[in-house]
C-alpha cells in the first residue's frame, strides 16, 4: 500500500518538474526573442501598415531613449510636446543612463488616424545613478498627422520593479 502511494506521489512530482522544466525553457525563448527585438503586434489589428508604423515610431523613441539622442527623440512626438518634452528628457539623460527595450505591442483600438497601443517596455539601470530596474505597461497613443505617426500621450501603469 505505502510502495503504491510513494510511487503515485513520486510520478506526480516528477511531472510537476517536468512541466515547470518546459515553462521555463518557454519563458526563457520568449525573453530571448524579446531580447532581440522581436516584437509581434497583437490585438485589434485593422490595418497592419498602420500599426507597423506606430510599431516603428516606438521602437525608434525607445531606442533613441537609450542612446540618449534628444533630437531623434523629440521628432517620434507631436510638434505640440517637443518644446516640453525636450526639457524634460534632457535633464533625465544627464541624471540617468538606462536601456529601453519593448518587451509586447498590443493594438487596443484602431480608427485611421489614431492607434491606442497598450505595450510592456523593460528599462534597466547602466549608469551609477540609483534608478530602479522595472518592468511597466504604456498606454501610447498614436496620432497620423501630414501622413505620418506621431506619439502623442503616454500613460505608465502596473509598474513592476525587477
Amino acid at each position: 500500500m505505502y510502495k503504491k502511494i510513494f510511487i503515485a506521489v513520486a510520478g506526480l512530482l516528477f511531472l510537476i518538474f517536468v512541466l515547470n522544466y518546459f515553462n521555463k525553457a518557454n519563458e526563457l525563448s520568449d525573453s530571448i526573442n524579446q531580447e532581440a527585438g522581436k516584437v509581434e503586434i497583437t490585438g485589434k489589428i485593422e490595418n497592419k501598415d498602420d500599426a507597423l508604423a506606430a510599431l516603428k515610431v516606438l521602437e525608434t523613441n525607445l531606442q533613441a531613449a537609450t542612446d540618449e539622442d534628444i533630437d531623434l527623440y523629440i521628432s517620434t512626438l507631436v510638434p505640440s510636446a517637443r518644446e516640453a518634452t525636450q526639457k524634460e528628457m534632457s535633464a533625465f539623460f544627464e541624471e540617468y543612463d538606462v536601456e529601453h527595450t519593448l518587451l509586447e505591442f498590443k493594438v487596443t483600438k484602431e480608427d485611421g488616424t489614431r492607434i491606442q497601443v497598450q505595450a510592456r517596455q523593460k528599462t534597466v539601470n547602466k549608469g551609477t545613478n540609483k534608478y530602479r530596474n522595472h518592468i511597466t505597461v504604456a498606454n501610447h497613443t498614436f496620432v497620423k498627422m501630414d501622413g505620418e505617426w506621431f506619439l502623442e500621450e503616454t500613460a505608465m501603469s502596473d509598474t513592476q520593479f525587477i
